[in-house]
């Protein structure tokens, strides 16, 4: 006796055991950074306990500068202007590049810094270019190669340095830049090529013929600003980027100072020239200043930001994979601000680690935890 198949029910069933399968089993991208996340604040709070419901993660202080001013008397309002170079710093740091002919260059990434006049032995250098990124030469204007000589940059760049030699009339780019004692310096090297003998003279390898001296500008209203790109949950070293923010006439400047992480991380953007890895000039492999004694081994990058007017810091994105890290009130954080004094912790040190009243800070957000 041949049986009948109730093929309505087949249809029923399968179609049930299809949605079954899309409803549970099939993976869902969209759906992995909240995973991600989820994971994260679980294991935030399984390892320092409630977090306070006000809690803002040091980002309620919304701070603001003005902008630069040529009179070094206003400077000061705003920004940590670098000490007078003393006899002894001219001595030494002369004597170190009559010492060492041509040394190496560094590659400095800058665009906000201090230039001060240190040594020179050419009447003739007497004006000084910085060149931006794209390839704009900027005059530094209230500068010249006397005692005493200063002047803040904003908006420029250290991409090259150049200066003026009024015995050929021609700007000349024979620099390096040097690391000498915890500072920066660009020493240049006389030369002249003009069409007659008398203006007529060849490099020699003696980068001592002008010295400045450069500085990061230091932004007294500035942040620091650490984060965790939950790349491996439960480290909470908080030093996957570090940086210093703050914001200028509508501008965040950007001060990079280590990339503790192993993930592409944007700040600002997700494009290429916003990842981290790419600004130290390293492969997403590579930590920078995140190692044991060696926070300083790179210098900072320092970079601005458009479009911040009526911002505060908080609103400067961070994101990895996809996954924007955030400091909700009340909420694990993604990201912490602190004073610019404040020193990251090594790498796969967590944070309470190095500074023990972390822990207590989750719940009182009064208590300065990097405080010892």
């Amino acid at each position: 006796m041949g049986r009948k198949i109730n093929f309505s029910v087949l249809v029923t069933v399968t179609v049930a055991l299809f949605s079954s399968c899309t409803n549970n089993d099939v993976y869902d991208p969209s759906k992995e950074g909240d995973l991600k996340k989820a994971q994260y604040e679980e294991a935030f709070i399984n390892k320092y306990g409630t977090i306070s419901p006000v809690q803002d993660w040091g980002f309620g202080e919304n701070l603001t500068t003005r902008g630069a001013n040529t009179n070094s008397n206003q400077w000061k309002d705003f920004t940590e202007v670098p000490e007078a170079i003393t006899p002894a710093e001219k001595e030494k740091v002369t004597e170190w590049f009559k010492a060492n002919k041509n040394p190496t260059s560094i590659a400095i990434n800058w665009s906000d810094f201090f230039v001060q006049h240190v040594s020179s032995s050419h009447s003739n250098m007497d004006k000084l270019f910085a060149v931006l990124p794209n390839g704009s030469e900027e005059h530094v204007n209230n500068f010249n190669a006397s005692d005493g000589s200063i002047m803040l940059m904003q908006k420029s760049g250290t991409s090259k340095f150049g200066y003026f030699n009024s015995m050929d009339g021609k700007t000349h780019y024979e620099y390096t830049i040097q690391y000498i004692d915890g500072a920066y310096y660009v020493g240049f090297d006389f030369e002249a090529n003009g069409q007659n003998s008398n203006q007529q003279e060849a490099a020699d390898g003696d980068y001592s013929d002008w010295i400045v001296k450069i500085t990061p500008a230091k932004y007294t209203s500035a942040r620091r600003v650490m984060a965790e790109d939950l790349g491996s949950i439960g480290d909470f070293d908080f030093n996957d980027v570090v940086f210093d923010a703050v914001i200028v006439n509508g501008e965040a400047v950007i001060t990079l100072l280590a990339a503790g992480g192993t993930l592409p991380l944007y700040i600002g953007g997700e494009s290429a020239e916003n990842e981290v890895h790419n600004l130290f000039g390293v492969s997403t492999k590579t930590m920078v200043n995140t190692a044991g004694g060696k926070h300083q081994n790179m210098p900072p990058i320092i970079f601005r930001l458009t479009g911040y007017a009526n911002k505060t810091i908080i609103d400067i994105p961070i994101t990895v994979n996809g996954i924007t890290l955030k400091a909700e009130t009340g909420k694990a954080p993604g990201k912490l601000s602190v004073p610019t004094t404040v020193d990251w912790a090594n790498e796969s040190q967590a944070i309470d680690n190095r500074y023990p009243k972390f822990k207590d800070y989750v719940n009182n957000p009064d208590i300065k935890w990097w405080e010892e």
